[in-house]
């Protein structure tokens, strides 16, 4: 059964232990046996490691993640020169570890091989077997697995090589049979490895409810991770009775409350079993672990942009909500926590924030003690929100337009896609959308819409630039499918005299629709109008055109000079570019920024 920890005694307690760490009325349990390990951009090779482990080990970790001169990137087709590691054999042996008691090496997943081609796992197996070499040399508990495919992604159905011919089924089962190999290669050098992961189904909780599995196969064949459940179900498959797995759980990165890390360790333990074979149910409670994350970087506001909160908090607060997200991770971690940072290197001193050190240790002092953490994090982060909130909103200007009505004599557009009807041609187009005010870049595809209405609907035509067709995500083949989470334009409309409640339209590349009315706070997926939406793709385009009823809508049409509050909004990924008709700070939902529509 599964290790006893305090998520596992007090998940459904959590609020209430929450509420007690910040009154400071009872201590807790004391701490278990929990691990923080060190990663980040000052990763560094064993040779600093030798030289340098005495002064390394003073800093407040049980141990580090660190690569090979060799390589790390196992997943690659082809074979690793072992001439290369041979440095890396020298020195590893050498290290003289004290108090680093758990140390991995870093193995990374970004990959063109090919699932189905023999020769290409062979050079994955070999690779994997030198790397692991080199954890069994250095006398680490085992590897640390990255599954982020910086390149090529190997998890992601409509980019593998043979999706043409080959179902997604097809590929979750060659994919569980590598997992396996995966796992094996492994085994040869470390049999009783403890395998890392800085994440696996911690990502995909919304494939985690009740659903027919068929419905849930589909929504995976789309999903940028969608066969990272079924090498898992391999690892597993291989995994024997000593090797265990840790979900490290990225995601914490980005935490504000302590129940988000209850909520996870639950997803982990329980929810996440619907993604595992149910022959695996009792091998994956005993031997997958829930881990968490820290992203130094985020507290700190090193990121340097507005999407953090750490850059709208003074040194005192930031050093505050790292400590809460060290002491909540160690708390909720069945062992592992690990700690990551890029703008500062540990084992040089060099851009260490100033509080960093002493949150770490200030936060396992009270773990250590049975202690509660002693403050709320809460106001710190609704005071951060708010100044965030202020700085974006002074970039804003709400858009106004006017609307035409559809010319007389004009025939309403057909509703396939196409924007060459001659409808289209009488109406100006509006301004050119513009990114969302927290995400920061230059350049984006631009995004051109055109809007019309007659007395029976309002017509939307969208002309979206897209220098990647082929790398579209386009999520959903059925009504009500989760677009939002791939390529979609979207069309927010609200009724008059107010911004909400308003109705929400979406449409993809397919040309499959969604449609809600949204309160202001929540989506009532039960409206399903009857309205019609078509999409097309070109070479480095795709557009869409909706024609949504004012009846189903339940108002009537406007007369010339009413006035509505709406926008329009698109999203592209895997970039993750928002893209909006009238400005907003950070998502689609923020309904106090809709621009006026003026009818005519």
């Amino acid at each position: 059964m599964r290790t006893l920890t305090y998520a596992g005694i007090f998940c459904a307690m959590a609020v209430g232990l929450a509420s007690l760490a910040v009154a400071g009325t009872e201590s807790t349990v004391p701490a278990l046996d929990k691990k923080l390990i060190e990663y980040g951009w000052d990763v560094p090779f064993p040779d600093f490691i030798r030289a340098n482990i005495r002064t390394m080990e003073r800093r407040p970790f049980d141990g580090l993640i660190f690569k090979l001169h060799g390589g790390g990137t196992v997943l690659q087709p082809k074979p690793f020169d072992e001439a290369k590691f041979e440095q890396d054999y020298r020195d590893l042996p050498r290290i003289r570890w004290r108090r680093f008691t758990d140390n991995f090496v870093i193995m990374w997943a970004a990959s063109d091989q090919d699932w189905f081609n023999d020769e290409h796992w062979r050079a994955i197996e070999h690779n994997v077997r030198l790397v692991t070499k080199g954890a069994r040399l250095a006398g680490c508990v085992g590897i640390c697995f990255d599954p982020e495919p910086y390149g090529t992604n190997p998890w992601f159905y409509p980019e593998a090589a043979h999706h043409a011919t080959k179902t997604f089924a097809d590929y979750e089962a060659v994919a569980r049979r590598r997992g396996a190999q995966f796992v094996h290669a492994l085994r040869s050098e470390l049999p009783k490895a403890h395998i890392l992961t800085l994440f696996q189904l911690s990502l995909l909780a919304s494939y985690m409810t009740p659903m027919d599995p068929a419905e849930r196969a589909a929504k995976l064949s789309q999903q940028h991770y969608g066969l990272l459940p079924a090498f898992l179900n391999g690892m597993l498959d291989a995994a024997g009775e000593d090797v265990t797995i840790t979900d490290g759980n990225e995601s914490a990165y980005y935490y504000t409350d302590s129940r988000q890390h209850f909520e996870v360790y639950h997803r982990i333990v329980q929810r996440a079993l619907t993604l595992i074979d149910p022959r695996l149910w009792e091998r994956y409670d005993r031997q997958v672990l829930a881990g968490q994350a820290l992203y130094i970087d985020q507290y700190f506001g090193l990121r340097q942009n507005t999407k953090t909160y750490g850059n709208f908090l003074d040194p005192e607060d930031q050093a505050r909500w790292f400590e809460h997200n060290v002491y909540w991770s160690m708390y909720t971690t069945d062992k592992y926590v690990w700690c990551y940072s890029e703008r500062m290197n540990w084992w040089t001193d060099q851009g260490v924030p100033p509080g960093c050190e002493e949150a770490i240790r200030s936060a396992r002092a009270k773990l250590d003690a049975g202690q509660p953490l002693g403050f709320d994090l809460k106001p710190i982060i609704e005071g951060a929100q708010q100044r965030q909130q202020a700085q974006l909103e002074q970039r804003l200007k709400k858009r106004s337009a006017e609307i035409q009505h559809l010319p007389t004599g004009v025939a309403p557009p057909k509703i396939d896609g196409s924007l060459d009807d001659a409808a289209w041609q009488q109406v100006k187009p509006l301004e050119p959308f513009v990114l969302l005010a927290s995400q920061e870049s230059d350049q984006w595809a631009a995004t051109e819409a055109r809007v019309t209405w007659d007395d029976v609907h309002l017509y939307v035509g969208f002309r979206c630039t897209e220098p990647a067709v082929d790398k579209m995500n386009v999520v959903g083949v059925k009504h009500d499918d989760d677009l939002w989470q791939g390529d979609d334009v979207e069309v927010m409309i609200s009724q008059p005299g107010k911004t909400a409640p308003f109705y929400h339209f979406m449409l993809n590349p397919r040309g499959v629709k969604w449609d809600s009315i949204n309160s202001g706070e929540a989506d009532d997926r039960t409206y399903n109008p009857n309205w019609q939406g078509a999409a097309q793709v070109g070479k480095d385009w795709w557009s869409a055109e909706m024609a949504l009823p004012w009846a189903e809508m339940r108002m009537t049409a406007p007369k010339p000079g009413d006035q509505l509050r709406a926008n329009l909004c698109r999203q592209r990924t895997p970039v993750r570019e928002l893209s909006a008709w009238s400005p907003m700070v950070s998502g689609f939902l923020e309904h106090q920024f809709f621009g006026t529509w003026v009818f005519r």
